[in-house]
């Protein structure tokens, strides 16, 4: 793995700059990193990370550094459910307006039948209930077809 730093660039082993990544596995979570900018089929073996900082002589340095770092992959960690989140929740709110809509809807539709079924019951088309019922339970007036 050869990298040389021309004009304050990263360069991978094909002499091209780098490109800055971000880690999604599960060992590295949101790690940057640097590698080549090919895709992935064609790329050298160039792999840097970006976070790491170079270890000093001073212990106490070098474990600030690697707090800092933990610090920015958990924030980027929180970032990204939140953006989640509010993903969720515009989709939550879109479903929501179109349940609401359908709602209104359906009850519109209720009100208008129940306003026909009004004007039915108390038109003179209408015979009266107690007519409705059928008096003799005997008497079958059914016609009974058979297929041949």
């Amino acid at each position: 793995m050869m990298s040389t730093l021309k004009n304050s660039e990263l360069k991978c082993s094909c002499g091209l700059t780098v490109k800055l990544r971000i880690s999604r596995t599960a060992k590295n979570p949101y790690r940057l990193f640097y590698n080549c900018p090919k895709g992935f089929d064609d790329q050298c073996e160039f792999f840097q990370w970006c976070d790491e900082p170079s270890p000093t002589d001073d212990k106490h340095v070098d474990e600030l550094n690697l707090v800092r770092n933990e610090c920015i992959r958990l924030q980027q960690s929180i970032d990204d459910i939140q953006q989640e989140r509010n993903n969720d929740r515009s989709a939550w709110n879109r479903e929501k307006t179109e349940l609401t809509s359908q709602l209104s809807s359906v009850k519109d539709e209720l009100d208008k039948i129940k306003m026909i079924m009004k004007q039915v019951n108390e038109s003179d088309l209408m015979p009266p209930f107690e007519k409705l019922s059928i008096e003799d339970d005997e008497v079958d007036d059914a016609v009974v077809l058979h297929m041949v």
